[in-house]
């Protein structure tokens, strides 16, 4: 059977607030409503709102092809299912829209641009500015080739989805706050592979804001630039998480954290492994957090107790640790961290719900080091209902590795140094049983 396929053209405009998306809009859904086929889009520049992605359908830009989003509130329709993001505001609209279709696709050498400066902070609109791409509820999606900048909010948000590739695309979000690169909410079998990812903040989170799982995730061969966190479990975390895999990846920078686990509010995170990583500038390199915060992100859900984080494997990584050029003022805090806070590995469970069963071999790590005598003797609060970033807790106990309130820990062939003298000690640990320190 031949594929349908429609060829758009960039046009030269009447008006300046005359949109492109009508157009692409009708192609798409022509050839959905046909049995499917690609709309291709030629180099030139195509001014759109909320563009809806149809089944069976591919939407093809391109090299020269440009989607620049508008800069008109108006022109981003809510979804028919919105969501309620981490601090309580309704989300959803979206640049590039997909909901409950399946095999869609958006390739080609060309760039979606989401003009994310139109809605800075402060502005009337920032609360509700649209995401680059939302995907909801679908199935076999592809997205290869692409380049996506200038979110004014989450770059790509899949939520509820299964069978997902993502793979060679290149995500530059660093124009607005809140600027995640990949999200990957309550998703089956997703693979993210050889893309580039430079956000302002999380370079691939996922989360469970449903009841339902995420699980079933592989990333690969990808480079990940971000002031926050390059590879991010939670904080959104109601459902579980399982069976993540990340491999042979390239950290060059992660300001807040290479990477978190960090299970909140009641879900089950294991089977997680994390190999051949080479994390060259980072903050605390690996912060794994069992918490008990008890959010809930559907109406009429209940809360849940503390959950599980267990089977978690780190082997073959490479690290090495930076710290502020001075104290700052946490934003959630409001208390001034020292700088040594932003360094060390760090893994905490809580009283009576330890982590479990995680095995760190063959890994290397430059820490900062520059501890004080008294850091040493710090009992570190609990907490378990705050925001977890590891600086929050203050400086560690150890100089590189502590655990606490763990069980099953095992350190193979694992190697710290010190960029700085430090009284602490390398490894330290309270309330753990079970631990081993291996040479091979």
């Amino acid at each position: 059977m031949t594929e349908l396929t429609q060829t758009l053209h960039a046009y030269r405009r009447e008006s300046k607030a005359e949109l492109d998306s009508p157009t692409i809009q009708s192609a798409m859904d022509s050839l959905s409503s046909a049995g499917g086929g690609k709309v291709v889009l030629t180099p030139g520049t195509y001014r759109c709102g909320t563009l809806f992605l149809r089944s069976n359908v591919t939407l093809h830009l391109e090299e020269g092809a440009i989607i620049v989003g508008s800069g008109n509130l108006a022109d981003y329709p809510m979804p028919a299912e919105p969501f309620i993001d981490a601090i309580g505001d309704i989300r959803g609209c979206a640049l590039l829209v997909a909901e409950r279709a399946t095999h869609l696709s958006l390739t080609g050498q060309g760039v979606v641009d989401g003009n994310g400066g139109a809605f800075p902070i402060g502005s009337p609109d920032h609360k509700q500015r649209p995401f680059l791409c939302r995907i909801a509820y679908c199935k076999k999606i592809q997205i290869s080739g692409v380049t996506l900048r200038g979110s004014a909010a989450w770059t790509c948000h899949l939520l509820g989805c299964e069978e997902v590739v993502i793979e060679d695309i290149h995500i530059d979000s660093r124009i607005n706050e809140n600027n995640d690169g990949i999200d990957v909410d309550s998703c089956r079998h997703v693979t993210i592979r050889n893309s580039f990812i430079a956000s302002d903040d999380d370079a691939i989170c996922l989360k469970a804001t449903l009841p339902e799982p995420c699980e079933d995730v592989r990333i690969s061969g990808c480079t990940l630039i971000t002031e926050c966190s390059a590879l991010k479990l939670g904080t959104e975390s109601y459902g579980d998480i399982r069976r993540v895999t990340m491999l042979d990846c390239r950290i060059p920078y992660a300001g807040t954290g290479a990477i978190k686990l960090l299970s909140s509010d009641g879900g089950v995170f294991e089977d997680v492994e994390i190999r051949g990583i080479d994390i060259e500038r980072a903050t605390g390199p690996v912060f794994l957090r069992l918490g008990h915060r008890g959010r809930t992100y559907v109406h009429g859900a209940e809360a849940k107790g503390p959950g599980k984080l267990r089977r978690v494997r780190f082997a073959n990584i490479r690290a090495r640790t930076f710290v502020p050029p001075k104290d700052i003022v946490q934003p959630f805090t409001e208390e001034i961290m020292p700088s040594r806070a932003f360094s060390g590995v760090f893994l905490t469970g809580l009283p009576g719900h330890p982590i479990e069963e995680v095995t760190f071999e063959n890994v290397t790590i430059e820490f900062s080091g520059g501890g004080q005598p008294e850091d040493a003797g710090r009992t570190l609060p609990e907490e378990p209902a705050m925001y977890p970033e590891l600086f929050y807790f203050g400086a560690l106990p150890a100089a590189g590795f502590y655990v606490r309130h763990a069980r099953s820990i095992r350190f193979a062939k694992t190697t710290g140094s010190l960029q700085q003298p430090d009284p602490r000690p390398l490894f330290a640990y309270d309330d753990v049983e079970d631990v081993v320190e291996a040479e091979s």
